[in-house]
């Protein structure tokens, strides 16, 4: 099947299907076979969003249109524009008829507080008449002084418990893809954009597994084949199950590659361990795999170093979260000295 606007565009060992529309920006589409129902809805929905809209001299909908061909807006990363996109969206729909000369603070803070992520609609905002300005489409900046408000403090994605792991395992046999996908998240602990470019030419000679991490830049490291450290020592088996589940992926460049052997997408792996945490009977996400790891490791009496070398956390200060928990906890259960005296800290192998 040809569809026409359709283009691929590989970056190392990935490959991206977008929409393209000649002088509107390219529009993602989802990593699916293009006779997938759910393909062609997206394929639908960027051919309808492609038709060249229309907007009133003046209107804050003309500023987002002139906002969106710009230079600055065009420098910005494609993650970024697609959040920016998103929101003018939004604003555009919620106000674009309206005149942007009699724009306020006050009416930006109002549609900010009633957004339901904050934080990127000031920044839409805030890049949005930053760019009025420097066009000279208007003389002050109204986002000026505009704050989104406080969130509420939360855990965040709560890490998997024991017993949803064993449920888990329980309702996906070793050899399919949401338990393959399961098992390398568990024991690397990393994140969805790491875990789908993860594969065997990243383990070396030593049988340590080192990659370098898309959302910091840095190296995370993880026992791979090679002798574990003391603090991991009792994870042999799991670890033997998760090779066991890897081995029926084998032959392809990453271990999480689609049948056909394209990189999974970052999108499809949450989604996947999302829906199969849910037939397995509980809602979890893929990210709470990486907090389980955490967790394990601190509880294990591994050092702040070296849990940050395993899941590759950026600051000390983002891994000491786990090990004061787990502190608290050796505190109150009678352990602490004993497993202090089990588990001396040991050297990962060399990565």
């Amino acid at each position: 099947m040809r569809l026409v606007g359709v283009m691929t565009i590989r970056k190392g060992d990935r490959v991206f299907t977008y929409f393209r529309k000649r002088g509107r920006p390219l529009v993602p589409l989802p990593d699916l076979p293009h006779d997938d129902p759910a393909f062609l809805a997206a394929y639908a929905e960027a051919r309808k969003g492609a038709e060249k809209p229309h907007a009133a001299k003046g209107s804050i909908a003309a500023l987002i249109l002139a906002c969106c061909r710009s230079e600055r807006f065009l420098a910005a990363s494609e993650g970024y524009r697609s959040i920016l996109r998103r929101h003018f969206d939004a604003i555009r729909e919620s106000y674009g008829n309206l005149s942007a000369s009699g724009l306020r603070d006050r009416h930006i803070a109002k549609d900010v507080k009633t957004a339901g992520v904050p934080d990127h609609r000031l920044k839409a905002w805030r890049f949005l008449c930053g760019f009025a300005v420097w066009a000279d489409l208007l003389t002050v900046d109204p986002s000026i002084g505009v704050k989104a408000p406080r969130r509420p403090q939360t855990e965040g994605h709560p890490p998997w418990t024991a017993d949803e792991i064993a449920a888990f395992r329980a309702r996906w046999p070793i050899d399919s893809v949401p338990r393959r996908a399961m098992e390398l998240l568990y024991w690397t602990g990393a994140r969805i954009s790491d875990a789908v470019m993860i594969g065997p030419g990243m383990v070396d000679s030593s049988g340590g597994m080192t990659y370098r991490q898309q959302k910091t830049g840095g190296l995370a490291h993880a026992p791979w084949t090679c002798a574990l450290p003391p603090y991991a020592a009792q994870w042999a088996a799991e670890r033997a199950i998760m090779h066991k589940a890897l081995s029926h992926g084998a032959g392809h460049m990453t271990f999480l590659a689609t049948a056909q052997g394209r990189t999974r997408s970052e999108k499809a792996l949450g989604t996947l361990i999302r829906e199969s945490a849910q037939e397995a009977g509980f809602a979890k996400s893929a990210h709470g795999l990486r907090k389980a790891r955490a967790v394990m490791l601190a509880e294990a009496g591994a050092t702040p170093h070296q849990i940050g070398a395993w899941t590759g956390h950026h600051t000390l200060q983002e891994v000491e979260h786990y090990t004061r928990k787990a502190d608290r906890r050796r505190a109150v259960m009678g352990t602490e000295q004993e497993e202090k005296r089990e588990n001396q800290p040991g050297q990962m192998c060399k990565p």
